[in-house]
């Protein structure tokens, strides 16, 4: 006879909580030395087989969280940064290295005929042999934690990137479209201070509930009568740190390639020395900002964010707004602005995501010199704006600050005439 399934953990769970296979099987009740057999996989390795004695006449389980978290790490270096080492705090877009695991669980059952002999391996599904009983394909466990109060019944559908139920602009308690932590939905920084939020970035259903990936982030400023100043986008392309080759295409899938499901969350810069850094910057009148995501540049209506408060000289409040499991992101540290990235000179074939972009330099002394990858020929090209001048371009992703003034915003203008 072979082994069935009783139940098996979702997906995507987060590695601190519990990572249950419950199993049944007719041999249980009428063999003796009777154990359960898991053999556990992250990566395609194995890194542990289990014995597990019944815990009752019917079934057996074992809880494989603790085996994970051994493979986890909170180490928050950017693997989506061009610069070595660079704290995941100070980033445009990036990734962790080891913030996601892929594993799977293959189970047996070893008993014997009789009270004296020695237990027999078999593969679960009726023959000798090592674990081969697949209850469910590669599952996914990340570095978070599910609470003991949210039960059994936990839910990763809250965190995920959609357009329905949207939570209205100043619901700060709604329980969906959440970045990945459990602090207010309004955050105060001070003024110089870097700070990233992270969210999922999986193209994937559960629960009933769809999520896409993480296209672009919007932030849109507001002065003291909550009047909008301007927006800004930036996109979560490689070239500035993120998952995408490029901004064409269909942008709720992308070629599969060595370990994909580590950029199964995002973490975009979100302070006010991230968002000089992605070239966006801070206009002067800006009392506060907010933050959303798009999950496409066809579908533009982000998540509904959430306002947060942006107080000036000293608390500078910044955003958070949309997804929210407990992936540990570490107090921004005061630093000087971390240099511009600067795109390397690949071509990105972006003609279908073309966005016209308005570069707004407001110094009365210096130049800006901005890069950006020019929409119709695929070519990196820099451009140098006079002080108190301005220059539209269309371009693939954001255009980057390589130097001059610090004084200035760029603007995502809508789609390139």
């Amino acid at each position: 006879m072979s082994i069935s399934s009783l139940n098996i953990p979702t997906k995507y769970s987060p590695v601190y909580g519990n990572i249950v296979f419950q199993v049944q099987s007719s041999n249980q009740s009428t063999k003796f030395k009777f154990r359960y057999v898991f053999d556990v996989f992250v990566n395609d390795v194995k890194i542990a087989r289990l014995k597990v004695t019944p815990q009752n006449s019917n079934w057996g389980q074992v809880d494989i969280a603790r085996v994970l978290q051994n493979y986890v790490n909170s180490k928050p270096i950017n693997q989506g940064s061009s610069f070595q080492n660079e704290p995941i705090a100070k980033a445009n877009w990036g990734w962790l290295d080891e913030d996601w695991l892929q594993y799977e669980v293959y189970i047996g059952e070893e008993y014997a005929n009789s009270a004296t002999e020695e237990p027999i391996l078999y593969n679960g599904l009726g023959t000798q042999g090592d674990p081969e009983y697949q209850p469910a394909e590669y599952r996914y466990a990340f570095n978070g934690v599910k609470e003991w109060n949210d039960g059994k019944n936990y839910s990763m559908g809250q965190f995920y990137l959609n357009t329905t139920d949207l939570p209205g602009q100043y619901d700060y308690n709604a329980n969906d479209h959440r970045f990945l932590t459990n602090a207010p939905r309004i955050a105060y920084i001070r003024e110089g201070d870097y700070q990233t939020l992270s969210a999922l970035n999986f193209n994937g259903s559960e629960d009933s509930i769809y999520s896409d990936p993480v296209y672009a982030a919007v932030f849109e400023f507001f002065d003291d009568g909550n009047n909008l100043l301007t927006t800004g986008i930036t996109h979560n392309l490689i070239v500035n740190g993120g998952w995408r080759y490029d901004c064409s295409g269909n942008t709720d899938s992308q070629i599969v390639y060595p370990d994909f499901y580590k950029k199964y969350i995002s973490y975009v810069g979100v302070g006010q020395p991230n968002l000089i850094d992605m070239g966006i910057g801070v206009p002067p009148a800006a009392k506060y900002w907010r933050v959303s995501l798009h999950k496409s540049n066809d579908t533009a209506t982000p998540p509904t964010p959430t306002p947060s408060p942006s107080i000036q000289p000293t608390p500078t409040p910044s955003p958070t707004s949309l997804p929210d499991p407990t992936v540990p992101v570490p107090a921004s540290p005061t630093a000087t602005p971390t240099p511009t990235v600067t795109p390397s000179a690949s071509v990105y074939n972006c003609v279908v995501g073309c966005r016209s972009y308005g570069i707004y330099n407001y110094s009365s002394i210096f130049n800006l010199d901005v890069d950006y990858t020019d929409c119709y020929t695929g070519v990196l090209t820099s451009i140098n704006v006079k002080s108190n001048d301005s220059a539209v371009v269309c371009a693939c992703g954001t255009p980057v600050r390589t130097g001059g003034s610090n004084n200035y915003a760029i603007n995502d203008e809508g789609i390139c005439r």
